[in-house]
């Protein structure tokens, strides 16, 4: 599972949440999967400005590419497929990828998404 933490940057003068970084282990994602699912979970906060690592190979995953499956509650899946193609423009070997940035205030707005999601009330009338 990957190491997940929240990365900091100064927005209008205040210290924001603004990725929620995923840093990879070597071999973790699949890439002839279609879908990459982990665990949403507490991240780890960073405490100092912008702990983006800048020597590691870092590739952003846009809104578009999260997955919310009510197969899997409490992860949030990331269409391989899609990032690939774009990924293809800029990088050969996407396995070479050792972390994931999503910009956090997408990722809180799909958490804050799951309740509606995975409950689906019915009512039958006869």
């Amino acid at each position: 599972m990957p190491v997940q933490y929240l990365d900091f940057q100064y927005l209008d003068g205040e210290l924001s949440p603004f990725y929620y970084v995923l840093k990879l282990f070597k071999g973790e994602v699949d890439w002839d999967k279609h879908t990459f699912y982990f665990d949403l979970m507490v991240p780890i906060r960073s405490e100092v400005y912008s702990e983006i690592d800048d020597n590691l190979i870092n590739y952003g995953v846009h809104i578009s590419e999260l997955i919310i499956n009510k197969d899997y509650p409490n992860k949030l899946g990331i269409n391989l497929s899609a990032l690939k193609r774009r990924i293809s423009f800029d990088i050969h070997d996407p396995s070479v990828i050792e972390q994931f940035l999503l910009y956090a205030p997408d990722v809180m707005g799909i958490i804050g998404e799951f309740p509606r999601v995975n409950r689906m009330e019915y009512m039958l009338t006869t």
